[in-house]
């Protein structure tokens, strides 16, 4: 029963995972078709990315490590992208963590799997930024994250590519993303959701589970 609890557990994961990054497509999407309606948005998100690598510069001040690891985020990250994949996230924790949840017998109540799904937002934006920060310190592990996302990620273009003409346009947006998005760190963020999603699911069934006498 307890082998079948992790494989659950690990299941909503992926569920997770998969449906963020699918959304995170979207949002790609959207921003290369509708880039004039969406850029105060992007240019909220770029804002935003900026103020979060600014504020761990004040934090790191003084900390020669802590520079590198802050000087990467700020060279080699695409900030903007991770804050537009939070929405993503947020809704595939809700949308579908919570209904794979429950379908398959996950926590029990309505309010656990809400508390769950709530943790596991901040959980990822934690790991995520934890990754991209320090990876300056595992460069050759970090470079094979990279060439895995990365294949991931053109895979995921060539799939939309090969549509033909079922999708309007589908060609000329791939091209786009080539050329305009540093897609893998979406597959980063995507991943980072997943295990973020399986921690916190496997904590709260630890913590929550009853102490014999």
């Amino acid at each position: 029963m307890a082998g079948l609890a992790w494989l659950r557990r690990l299941a909503v994961a992926i569920g997770i995972g998969g449906a963020s990054y699918a959304i995170m497509l979207g949002i790609m999407v959207a921003s290369i078709v509708y880039d004039r309606e969406l850029e105060p948005v992007i240019a909220l998100a770029f804002d935003t990315g900026r103020s979060i690598v600014s504020a761990f510069d004040s934090l790191v001040s003084g900390w020669p490590w802590g520079q590198v690891a802050v000087n990467h985020l700020r060279e080699r990250v695409n900030m903007t992208h991770v804050v537009l994949s939070i929405p993503a996230i947020i809704i595939a924790s809700f949308v579908v963590g919570i209904p794979l949840n429950r379908l398959l017998g996950g926590t029990r109540t309505a309010a656990q799997r809400i508390v769950v799904a709530l943790l596991s937002v901040p959980a990822t934006i934690v790991l995520a930024v934890a990754l991209f920060s320090f990876s300056a310190l595992i460069p050759g592990a970090y470079a094979s994250l990279l060439r895995f996302a990365d294949w991931v990620w053109q895979a995921s273009l060539n799939v939309l590519s090969g549509s033909g003409d079922a999708i309007p346009g589908v060609r000329k947006l791939t091209n786009a993303a080539r050329q305009g998005f540093s897609g893998h760190h979406y597959v980063i963020l995507a991943l980072c959701s997943m295990l973020a999603s399986f921690l916190v699911n496997a904590l709260f069934a630890l913590a929550s589970r009853p102490r014999k006498a």
